[in-house]
């Protein structure tokens, strides 16, 4: 596999083209877009496919890994990354971890990672695969709060928050009778125009 091809970027790109490259593409894959979707199956591929290759360039540029692609950063399906998951402690290895439903493994190792913006994103993102969403929603507010421009955390925290809505219990003293009052169908439109840019 040539990652460069993967991303979609030329071999002398730097750094932050292949970081361009790499959230534009997971941003397409992002297993949450193919929920209840016949490809769903080839978008957590697709996923693996893109981690890995942006890893193995990632692992190249900082000397990791000498220039050439050991099989340290050979993905070796469900079971592992070529052991690099399980070893090493690196936002890549944690991402990939997600991606396997591997969440034990992925919270561990987040522990021994420095609490930046990515860390509180991938933390949001372990807790809303479990369906932790309350607990995912502050931690993606806390990721966007610290890099307000980054794309894949505000659809993140856009998408928990849509989830989150749907195990909501009624307010206090609501009935299922009173659900459809005109006071309650003002206060659901105006959450949705928050939440979602499509209101």
């Amino acid at each position: 596999m040539n990652p460069y091809e993967v991303l979609g970027v030329s071999e002398d790109a730097d750094e932050e083209t292949v970081k361009k490259a790499y959230r534009a593409l997971v941003k397409k894959y992002h297993p949450d877009k193919y929920v209840n979707n016949p490809l769903a199956d080839l978008a957590s591929e697709k996923i693996k496919e893109i981690n890995q290759a942006y890893d193995m360039i990632m692992n190249k540029t900082s000397g990791g890994q000498g220039g050439t692609y050991s099989q340290q950063s050979t993905y070796s399906g469900r079971g592992g990354y070529g052991g690099a998951a399980d070893n090493r402690a690196t936002f890549q290895n944690v991402r990939i971890l997600i991606s396997q439903s591997r969440i034990p493994e992925a919270m561990a190792m987040l522990e021994g990672l420095p609490k930046t913006a990515e860390w509180y994103y991938l933390s949001g993102r372990a807790r809303m695969q479990i369906g932790w969403y309350d607990q995912a929603i502050t931690f993606l507010r806390t990721a966007v709060s610290m890099d307000p421009n980054n794309v894949e955390y505000r659809n993140a925290l856009e998408n928990v928050m849509n989830r989150n809505t749907t195990y909501r219990s009624a307010p206090t003293g609501m009935t299922t009778s009173g659900c459809c009052s005109p006071c309650n169908l003002c206060t659901a439109c105006m959450c949705m125009d928050c939440i979602c840019p499509c209101y």
